[in-house]
């Protein structure tokens, strides 16, 4: 399987697995144009679970929590003022870790967002 050059995005023109080629090259080009990656600190993965609680930060900076939850920083400071743009995924709610309250997880075994109250206990926002 061939790259298009200089990115590391699949050739699908002659792929018989078209469509799983081009999930490939959308997760490939979130991470390369959007700057869809994890959050690293001192160059290891984030354990943080939501946003950075410390450092300078700017606006529009983008931030991957370590279950996958995505935040970016609407008012730039120390730590900053940020907004979760995109729940974790996770398939048993987290009941461990330091977990920031109206913290948003999609449940795909339950299949429903849950929002975090306290503690370890989650709830289902009302639509």
């Amino acid at each position: 399987m061939s790259t298009i050059a200089p990115s590391g995005l699949k050739d699908v023109s002659k792929a018989a697995l078209f469509r799983e080629l081009t999930a490939d090259n959308f997760t490939v080009l979130a991470e390369e144009i959007a700057k869809r990656v994890a959050a690293y600190q001192n160059g290891n993965p984030t354990t943080i679970i939501g946003p950075p609680t410390s450092g300078a930060r700017v606006l529009n900076e983008f931030w991957r929590d370590a279950l996958g939850g995505e935040w970016v920083c609407t008012v730039a400071g120390t730590p900053g003022t940020w907004m979760q743009i995109r729940p974790a995924a996770v398939t048993t709610d987290p009941s461990s870790g330091a977990i920031p309250t109206g913290y948003l997880i999609l449940n795909v075994t339950a299949g429903h967002i849950k929002r975090h109250t306290s503690g370890y206990v989650w709830e289902v926002p009302e639509a």
